[in-house]
């Protein structure tokens, strides 16, 4: 008996780790037909039964293109393909960002470097922790990954001083929400799908 992960970032992740990734399976599942897994009885390929996750998946990236990059980005983690993601999710949340700062106007092109270069920085921390048990970077991490990694300098003794503290908070609450516009229709199915693995099997007992 195997359960689809009731973390939705690791379901989204094992749904592309096993071996249901073919578009028949997933475009029958969309469509309201019974695709067999494996989730209740055995038979089937290895981890067959995130089909039901492959298939929500799927139909994001065809009406929510933006959601289902955000929702790649921090789950597909340990992979190559996940990276492709990073420009649009990264645009996705500057834009959030500027809608919900009507100061960045008034903004120095050196400020705003500096604002881009953090919303790597956030996006780079929070897909790293998968199941929220990882503490949070300080300011002195964050500051030597933007010094490394995109090239910018923030000095961290300054960091509430110049205003980058409520730079980041509001960060992560941008990307808070896109992640959780990306999880709930997978933790949706989830739970769909282990609620009738456990009708299965109590019909079958």
């Amino acid at each position: 008996m195997s359960y689809i992960d009731h973390n939705p970032r690791v379901a989204w992740a094992m749904a592309f780790e096993s071996g249901i990734r073919t578009q028949a399976a997933a475009d029958l599942a969309e469509a309201g037909s019974k695709v067999q897994t494996s989730g209740a009885k055995g038979g089937n390929c290895y981890g067959d039964h995130y089909t039901p996750v492959y298939s929500v998946i799927r139909r994001m990236e065809r009406e929510q293109p933006v959601i289902a990059a955000v929702g790649h980005w921090l789950c597909l983690a340990d992979t190559g393909e996940a990276n492709q993601y990073l420009d649009d999710v990264a645009d996705t949340v500057l834009t959030r960002y500027i809608v919900a700062t009507p100061e960045w106007a008034t903004y120095r092109k050196a400020r705003r470097e500096r604002v881009e270069a953090l919303v790597q920085a956030r996006l780079a921390m929070d897909r790293n922790d998968m199941d929220g048990s990882r503490p949070l970077w300080q300011p002195l991490e964050i500051c030597e990954f933007v010094a490394g990694w995109v090239g910018v300098t923030i000095v961290s003794y300054n960091w509430q001083r110049d205003g980058w503290e409520q730079v980041w908070a509001q960060l992560g609450r941008i990307i808070s929400e896109l992640e959780d516009e990306a999880m709930a229709p997978v933790a949706r199915v989830a739970r769909e799908a282990n609620r009738a693995m456990r009708d299965d099997l109590k019909n079958a007992a």
